[in-house]
């Protein structure tokens, strides 16, 4: 890469619920930030005119099969409270002195770390990880973070998810962005017919938040007792919630379960889904749509379509609010493979064409040259 004329540091901080990417046997719940992150650094590594720093809470165990590929630097304790974690984090700054500093997903920390770099003269790179964050809320519970100002007039640049968080941003705060989608390593060829031949059953995969309607999913597999579906449902902060849906799902005859599934095994229950269901009432652009393009799957979802992806590449369904017309259009899908075959292609090509780590890394590094 030309314009980069020697080598740069770059830190990279992760959530610190991003034990589940560096211990395989962990079985904490994970969000897409930590995977987005993870997949960013392992493909920086491949770049020899770069140094990449991973900054993650001290956990107790290090197990994952990329270890090579991260220099992984244990910066604060999980319980350490926002001074403490400031105070660590400054002293990193002046020890290592990154020239850049990627953070995603919107905390009250971000908005005082975004000043500590302007001062140090650290170009800090914020990311968006949800439709919530470019109005000022956190992710998990839409509560407003005051200090957001302060993100947003000191950081370097601002990365969005997709066209709306940009208009939203914009006319929200009236700060601009750059639209880099989330990226992953996706082959250029496949067997398509080997994928085809793996789908099994109709898939639902997300946290145990109540946003994400997972009780609309069990509906859908009560109406449809002749089909198979399977849900995979992370524990999240709301236990009542959660164990509400896992008894039911529980006596669903046609409807499997599975409590926690790490990253790197994910994938494969993508590879054999039919159908991919998504029924939380907003997201930011969900991993599990990628997961489920490059896999070859249709994506049904009934309130998220971010940049009309699913409409502009016909590569799914959005149902627009209405859950009957998912139930049909499950049925339209697997029973007409013309339809069926056509949407699977698209996705798998709209994968490819748009969310190829490389393509965002290398979307990336342009950022840093400015």
């Amino acid at each position: 890469m030309q314009y980069i004329n020697q080598k740069k540091k770059i830190a990279v901080i992760f959530p610190k619920d991003s034990e589940a990417m560096f211990n395989v046997n962990s079985t904490r719940t994970f969000g897409g930030a930590s995977v987005q992150l993870y997949n960013i650094v392992k493909e920086l590594s491949s770049y020899k005119e770069i140094i990449t720093y991973s900054l993650i809470p001290q956990y107790d165990i290090i197990n994952f099969l990329d270890h090579d590929k991260f220099r992984l630097i244990m910066l604060y304790k999980e319980t350490d409270n926002i001074i403490v974690k400031m105070f660590k984090m400054l002293k990193f700054l002046l020890n290592y002195k990154p020239d850049y500093l990627i953070q995603r997903g919107l905390t009250v920390e971000s908005c005082f770390l975004a000043i500590v770099c302007k001062l140090l003269q650290v170009k800090m790179i914020f990311m968006f990880a949800h439709d919530r964050e470019v109005n000022g809320k956190l992710q998990r519970n839409g509560e407003k973070v005051f200090f957001i100002r302060l993100l947003l007039n000191n950081a370097t640049f601002l990365i969005t998810q997709n066209e709306f968080q940009q208009e939203n941003l914009l006319k929200s705060y009236n700060k601009n962005s750059k639209v880099i989608y989330s990226g992953y390593p996706i082959n250029e060829y496949i067997d398509y017919k080997s994928y085809l031949n793996k789908k099994k059953y109709i898939l639902w995969v997300s946290r145990g938040d109540k946003w994400k309607q997972a009780e609309l999913f069990l509906d859908l597999a009560q109406k449809n007792s002749s089909k198979k579906f399977l849900m995979i449902f992370s524990k999240s902060t709301d236990d009542l919630y959660y164990n509400e849906i896992k008894n039911k799902v529980l006596k669903i005859k046609n409807c499997d379960f599975i409590e926690f599934v790490p990253y790197f095994n994910i994938i494969h229950y993508f590879e054999e889904a039919l159908l991919f269901i998504n029924t939380s009432l907003y997201e930011g652009f969900p991993n599990t749509f990628i997961q489920a393009f490059m896999s070859c799957t249709p994506v049904l979802s009934l309130h998220v379509n971010p940049d009309d992806v699913l409409t502009k590449h016909e590569c799914g369904v959005y149902c627009k609010g209405d859950i009957e017309l998912m139930n049909i259009k499950i049925h339209e899908l697997l029973n007409d493979k013309d339809y069926y075959v056509k949407l699977s292609q698209n996705a798998y090509n709209y994968a490819k064409n748009h969310h190829n780590i490389k393509k965002t890394v290398k979307e990336l590094l342009y950022y840093f040259r400015l």
